[in-house]
């Protein structure tokens, strides 16, 4: 999955309403998207499906907040995953959502 899809008119709005705040809230975003993701590995390492299914819900409400809407769509299917107790393509899903965050991150730093 190459494609960002995140809605900058959104981000756009948030530039204008947080001013020099937005700098501050991309790097909240970065670093809190990026230890939930980890910790999200760790559960798959761990077949722990509590803390995949809790940080999955905080990434996708998170991405949700800041218009990354194809990371929110795959953190979705990883909490849904989880709730249901499937490990089939989790690995597949969790791939290609750090893929995505990387190149959401990139698109936000190139945004500041």
């Amino acid at each position: 999955m190459s494609d960002v899809d995140l809605d900058t008119g959104m981000l756009e709005g948030l530039r204008e309403l947080l001013g020099e705040k937005f700098v501050e809230l991309i790097s909240t975003f970065n670093s809190d998207c990026r230890a939930r993701l980890d910790r999200i590995k760790v559960g798959l390492e761990e077949q722990n499906f509590d803390v995949i299914r809790n940080e999955s819900h905080g990434v996708k409400g998170s991405c949700r907040n800041m218009g990354a809407n194809s990371l929110a769509a795959l953190a979705g299917a990883l909490e849904d995953k989880a709730v249901a107790r499937d490990a089939t393509e989790m690995e597949q899903l969790f791939s290609a959502a750090e893929q995505q965050f990387a190149a959401i991150a990139d698109k936000l730093r190139a945004l500041l």
